[in-house]
């Protein structure tokens, strides 16, 4: 039954990662392989440019704070990185109000380290967080996911 629930639980992010978007962010390479990123949210406005998964700390939203604990390993609510923060608030976000949240956060985190982990193995930090940018906004424009990005999906089910 678990193992049918979480299977169930990835088609869902499948079907709404692939139809809805992910962050609200432009994207422009610069001086080759740097990422500059804008973003109406203000805690964003502090960085200019996206080189590491692990910069623009700032809090879990309190949206989160009740599966904070599925969401993040071995990070602290309060310094979680911009682009996972923005990852993590847009895959619970989009998830069916039917479904466990717990489940849900759980598989948020394994999707987004997984992706992470994928890209980061494909390149150099700054070409991971470029690819990942990319990912999102692919999505944003009804793009389906590539193979491999679906191959993580299947993993976190």
């Amino acid at each position: 039954m678990f193992k049918y629930m979480k299977r169930v639980i990835a088609l869902i992010f499948l079907l709404v990662f692939s139809s809805c978007g992910g962050p609200n962010s432009e994207v422009g390479q610069q001086g080759g392989d740097g990422v500059g990123a804008e973003s109406a949210t203000k805690d964003f406005d502090d960085c200019n440019s996206l080189d590491s998964f692990d910069q623009c700390l700032g809090p879990l939203p309190m949206e989160l704070m009740d599966v904070a604990q599925e969401l993040l390993e071995g990070v602290e609510p309060e310094s979680v990185p911009y682009l996972q923060r923005n990852y993590l608030m847009n895959c619970v976000s989009r998830s069916a109000s039917s479904v466990d949240r717990s489940e849900v956060a759980t598989t948020c985190q394994c999707l987004y380290q997984g992706l992470v982990d994928y890209l980061r193995a494909q390149g150099t930090e700054t070409q991971a967080v470029f690819w990942f940018v990319e990912l999102e906004e692919g999505v944003v424009e009804g793009v389906v996911p590539p193979a491999w990005a679906m191959e993580v999906y299947i993993a976190c089910a």
